[in-house]
């Protein structure tokens, strides 16, 4: 048996096994065979989820990656990636001790799973899937006891939050669940809306009762600044995100990007007639530019609309990106039960081409001043995450072991504290809306906020490798964030929050785009009049969530 062979059969046995410890992941995937279940978190299942994990990176080491062509090398390093992290969270951190995200985990991935949901069957996986929530949450609470145990505490103030804030949305949540298969619109059998009454009502229990586990068992115990640590944060730098740089070099990059952004918000300052100096007085206008909104809700979705577009027709004229032709991107209101969220996108369904990305929105006028609306249009849409999903659905719907787009969802990813594949994911649509202000896309306003956003992403930053290699404490944090964002102190703690409950996914939007410009700067300049910008685009889009710094070697020509 080649090398090649014996890759090929370990990818695709990996990546069977990990899918049934993740059925969750499966759903975000298109595969809809697990639909019906909810991870295991039993003693025995997170040990034979270990041994997977364990036996496959020994596998995955002794293989010659130099006997491998390209494309197989790619799903080696995205292997290594998932089980690297796997093992080295399950032997030298004990993570699932107190991983707090997975007490609202069953919530947010049957929201997901809503929303793409269209037939009777479809509901009918979702009841299945809802009434395992009790074993779930009854598991997660045995694995936090013991993490209390043993002194693996969670952070007080990320449990205060979910007890406070997270929790009580839930319970009210399936209060409502039984309805929404009418509002989709499916109907539903009698027995099916029984079977789905039911599961909500012992998933609404269930999760008042993790209520109050939490708020009895858990937060009298919980231990404030519980961080990861600076040998931590590099270890993750390395084999998550395949960042040779240290945290003292990021932070100094983000310096560098903050105070060169400064400086254009200054030379912005003419077109506006106003004398901005400062990232506060810029975030002073904005405030003012922030009170126009869509007059009534109805007009939230033909705003977007409309704004995508004007970003599809200025692309093409400009031949900066390829838009497939007969490309569907669907617009919908957001499902109730999310909260603190403008708008999103729900990235097409990697192997079910039958169905399409959504831009999903906030359905009230007041979340959306308009100034702001088209760089959440160029981010969540087109040309970026929406056109980025699209074009690895398009890529990779036939691969029979796309391990590349493990970890791709978002919830998928905090509930597992791995965000290797965002670096590629937000950095590319971070580096889209910079593409398109230097392309000249925005209006003087709206490159307003293109900038503003640039500079908030320049902080994070700064504040997360701060808090996480202990270099700054949380009152420091909060200062700095004030200081330098000219967040008001409410804002600022909940910043702080973020980065304590999600360790380097703030830093994956910023890092991530200097990559991607990084990049085009260096085959544009070395293949001169060669360079296609749109076929560079389609290039990357070609090798799917890979972080950007491992594209080099096979974008640039050996040195």
């Amino acid at each position: 048996m080649t090398t090649l062979d014996a890759f090929v059969r370990l990818r695709a046995s990996f990546f069977e096994r990990y899918l049934q410890t993740q059925p969750e992941e499966a759903t975000t995937l298109g595969l809809h065979h697990l639909d019906d279940r909810l991870k295991d978190l039993s003693e025995s299942a997170l040990g034979d989820e270990y041994a997977l994990h364990r036996d496959v990176l020994d596998q995955l080491e002794r293989l010659p990656p130099e006997a491998l062509p390209a494309d197989a090398q790619l799903d080696r390093l995205a292997m290594l990636g998932v089980t690297r992290f796997h093992v080295h969270t399950h032997e030298e951190l004990h993570g699932h001790w107190r991983n707090i995200e997975l007490s609202t985990y069953p919530h947010t991935m049957l929201q997901y799973q809503i929303g793409q949901a269209e037939t009777a069957e479809d509901w009918a996986a979702i009841a299945s899937r809802a009434a395992r929530i009790p074993t779930f949450l009854r598991q997660q609470e045995q694995l936090l006891a013991e993490g209390l145990a043993t002194g693996e505490t969670p952070d007080v103030y990320v449990v205060q939050d979910f007890a406070d804030d997270q929790l009580p949305v839930i319970v009210r949540y399936f209060e409502h669940l039984p309805a929404l298969p009418e509002a989709h619109p499916v109907t539903l059998s009698q027995a099916e809306a029984r079977a789905l009454q039911q599961a909500a009502w012992e998933a609404r229990e269930a999760f008042a009762i993790h209520h109050r586990f939490l708020l009895e068992r858990v937060l009298p115990h919980a231990r404030a600044s519980v961080v990861l640590g600076a040998d931590e944060y590099q270890w993750r730098l390395r084999n998550t995100f395949g960042l040779t740089s240290t945290p003292e070099e990021l932070v100094r990059q983000a310096e560098d990007v903050l105070a060169r952004t400064q400086a254009s918000i200054v030379q912005l300052a003419g077109q506006l007639g106003a004398p901005l100096s400062t990232l506060a007085e810029a975030r002073a206008l904005l405030t003012q530019l922030e009170t126009e909104n869509p007059a009534r809700d109805e007009d939230v979705i033909p705003l977007y609309r409309g704004l995508i577009e004007r970003a599809e027709r200025f692309i093409h004229e400009r031949e900066m990106f390829d838009v497939p032709a007969g490309c569907r991107l669907g617009l919908k209101a957001m499902p109730p039960g999310m909260v603190d969220v403008r708008g999103t996108n729900w990235p097409a369904p990697l192997l079910d081409p039958r169905k399409v990305g959504w831009f999903v929105l906030a359905p009230m006028a007041f979340a959306h001043p308009t100034v702001w609306a088209a760089l959440l249009a160029v981010h969540e849409g087109i040309p970026g995450h929406f056109l980025q999903s699209l074009a690895w659905q398009r890529g990779f719907s036939q691969h029979p072991a796309p391990v590349r787009f493990l970890l791709v969802t978002d919830h998928v990813a905090m509930a597992r504290g791995n965000f290797g594949p965002m670096l590629n994911i937000e950095g590319y649509a971070t580096y889209a809306e910079e593409r398109m202000r230097r392309e000249g896309f925005y209006t003087a306003p709206e490159s307003l906020t293109a900038l503003v956003a640039r500079a908030l992403r320049a902080v994070r930053v700064v504040v997360d490798v701060g808090l996480h290699t202990r270099r700054m404490n949380e009152e420091e944090a909060v200062r700095y964030l004030m200081h330098h964002a000219c967040m008001p102190e409410p804002n600022a703690r909940r910043e702080v929050l973020r980065y304590k409950r999600i360790p380097m996914q703030a830093i994956t939007y910023l890092l991530g785009a200097l990559e991607f410009e990084r990049l085009a700067e260096d085959c544009r300049r070395e293949r001169g009049s060669r360079f296609d910008e749109a076929a560079f685009h389609d290039e990357l889009f070609s090798f799917g969530p890979v972080p950007p710094a491992l594209l080099r070697r096979f974008m640039l020509a050996a040195p």
